[in-house]
């Protein structure tokens, strides 16, 4: 999976955490509102970083906040759906 990045949180609380991801789409799910779901499924906030979506294929870069177990399972739910789910990875040159 993707690095997470890791929040601070009150004692009991499980730890928030932020994955970037790939997320493709094939061209019958294209218009099906799939990231709404599953961030409203599995409680998460989604920040789309960005998108290309024509009427044959979507590839659409986001984040997504919340619980480790919240985020694998909207990440395995979308692969059930038939979303290609892939981490993004940084790659730094200086």
């Amino acid at each position: 999976m993707a690095k997470t990045l890791k929040k601070p949180t009150a004692k009991g609380k499980s730890a928030q955490q932020r994955v970037k991801l790939y997320l493709t789409y094939p061209k019958k799910l294209v218009r099906a509102p799939l990231i709404w779901q599953a961030t409203r499924d599995f409680d998460l906030v989604f920040n789309i970083r960005s998108a290309s979506v024509s009427e044959e294929v979507g590839i659409i870069a986001i984040e997504l906040d919340g619980t480790e177990g919240a985020i694998e399972g909207a990440i395995a739910w979308l692969r059930e759906q038939g979303v290609t789910v892939e981490p993004i990875e940084k790659n730094v040159i200086e």
